[in-house]
């Protein structure tokens, strides 16, 4: 063995056991999804969905203890797959979990690729690769998903939306209100003002976007519908004209044809997510998407404005500055949830654009004095 085989043995084990936890974590949140089916035979698919992710999950623990000699242990996952569930919604806590890990197993496949000893570097590109087809099959097969984009998210995305633009836009306001003039009384009423005005535009601006959505993806449905109506007609037809070709009078051979067909669009429509909620859980009601978003825009645009009914100017600002830099921050970190990027990235990226807006309004404010 070369000397730097123990540090690679090493980063492989840390990849490796990430990908182990979302694998853990996906079985999970499908095991509490079994007992919400709302049919027997959903429930009976989704069960056993879940006992073979945790036999994945098995092996590539038994592949880590062989590795590093040291048994997996999924302490708190219970916990961390309930809260996750709570805000992204079924659906978008397992389109979380299946991306996370193929993110996980790309970075593994390079790490495997750079690997100094041959053998070992074959056998887990080998399980790799087999993982890959693996979460392929449950994107497409249980989720149906078309990208790897997440499509779910039980409104957090909404509430990240109207709350990062609740803040940074009323934030720009109140800096150049204050650099025009210094007055609480006035940077308060205008800050008031702005908040109303941006509560409501941002409340039926996300019910309008989401309902004409909605209305969009109905009538595509719609449309394909009624070309698998025709498809499945067509079929029959075939399937008749078959039956009479093998002997069977016609009206024997409409009614088996029927059947069979029947059948066979039983078992083409039948869909664990539509049966489960999941296939349409990302479909909010318009009326909830608009007043999530707004409430959401409305609650983070009092921080930047609250510092003035109870100081002083000066006091205010100071406060009102530091708070929303805090609060930028925040909001920013939390939409690592989707992109998988740094917690520290995006809550640096988000705050750095409203430090930046409100420069430029403070700026403003002053060249532009009442």
């Amino acid at each position: 063995m070369q000397d730097s085989q123990p540090h690679e043995t090493e980063t492989l084990c840390a990849v490796a056991q990430e990908i182990v936890t979302y694998k853990q974590m996906f079985a999970t949140g499908l095991t509490r999804l079994t007992a919400a089916a709302k049919e027997q035979q959903s429930a009976n698919l989704l069960a056993e969905i879940a006992a073979n992710e945790r036999q994945d999950v098995d092996l590539w623990a038994k592949q880590l203890t062989q590795l590093n000699g040291r048994s997996y242990s999924g302490r708190w996952l219970g916990v961390r797959v309930r809260l996750m569930m709570a805000l992204l919604g079924a659906r978008g806590f397992l389109e979380w979990a299946l991306i996370a890990e193929d993110d996980t197993l790309n970075t593994l496949s390079l790490q495997v690729a750079n690997m100094s000893d041959p053998e070992t570097a074959a056998a887990w590109t080998r399980f790799v690769n087999d993982e890959y087809l693996h979460v392929v099959r449950m994107k497409e097969g249980i989720l149906g998903m078309e990208s790897w984009e997440m499509s779910g998210g039980g409104g957090v995305r909404d509430a990240i939306f109207g709350a990062n633009d609740g803040l940074v836009s009323i934030l720009a306001l109140v800096a150049g209100v204050f650099g025009a003039v210094t007055d609480s009384h006035l940077v308060l009423v205008a800050g008031l003002a702005g908040a109303v005005a941006g509560t409501v535009s941002m409340g039926a601006g996300a019910y309008v976007s989401s309902k004409s959505e909605q209305e969009v993806t109905q009538k595509e449905q719609q449309r394909k519908q009624r070309g698998t109506q025709i498809d499945s007609a067509n079929s029959a037809a075939d399937l008749a004209l078959f039956y009479i070709e093998q002997g069977y009078e016609q009206s024997t051979a409409q009614a088996i044809a029927d059947r069979v067909s029947q059948r066979l669009e039983v078992e083409k429509t039948f869909d664990i997510g539509a049966e489960t909620g999941l296939a349409d859980e990302s479909d909010w009601p318009p009326v909830k998407v608009g007043l999530l978003t707004g409430l959401s825009f409305l609650i983070a645009s009092l921080v930047p404005i609250l510092p003035f009914t109870f100081l002083d100017v000066y006091p205010a600002a100071i406060l009102a500055i530091v708070a929303s830099i805090v609060a930028m921050f925040l909001i920013g970190a939390s939409k690592a949830i989707f992109t998988r990027q740094s917690f520290w990235r995006s809550g640096l990226e988000v705050m750095v654009i409203g430090i930046l807006a409100s420069v430029a309004t403070y700026i403003i404010g002053i060249l532009i004095p009442i």
